[in-house]
């Protein structure tokens, strides 16, 4: 005669299958959590003005409106390591900034809008500038 399986050893098999995928998902669901950005990455791609940079002023243009900045750097709060010269840079100042307020030798602060930084011809224009003592 054969022997058939009890149905209580299916019925343990069933929820112990049952119990090791609860766990599992709970495991999952923790790594995934902790593995989430800190700040949520909408509120980063809403933010156009993020890299601050300084220079001195060399020229003003009020036929062009711009300015030419020598020796830009990025400035200490958008670096993480020791400053680099990005050599010099036409910037087209905010409408609030009066071109000739920025005088040559000067150095000023400017933030850049990201969608207006055109590194092959070093112009860019500025949301924000202020010149610094």
């Amino acid at each position: 005669m054969k022997k058939r399986p009890d149905n209580l050893l299916y019925l343990a098999a069933i929820c112990g299958l049952v119990i090791a995928g609860i766990i599992t998902t709970a495991i999952i669901s923790a790594v995934k959590n902790n593995q989430a950005a800190p700040a949520d990455i909408r509120a980063r791609a809403g933010v156009v003005d993020i890299v601050k940079l300084t220079g001195t002023v060399t020229d003003t243009s009020s036929t062009d409106n711009t300015v030419t900045v020598a020796n830009v750097m990025l400035s200490a709060e958008s670096r993480s390591g020791p400053a680099v010269n990005y050599g010099t840079w036409t910037v087209t100042p905010p409408r609030s900034i009066s071109i000739s307020s920025l005088l040559p030798g000067k150095t000023v602060n400017f933030v850049v809008s990201a969608a207006s930084f055109d590194v092959a011809t070093h112009k860019v224009v500025a949301s924000q500038m202020s010149m610094s003592n």
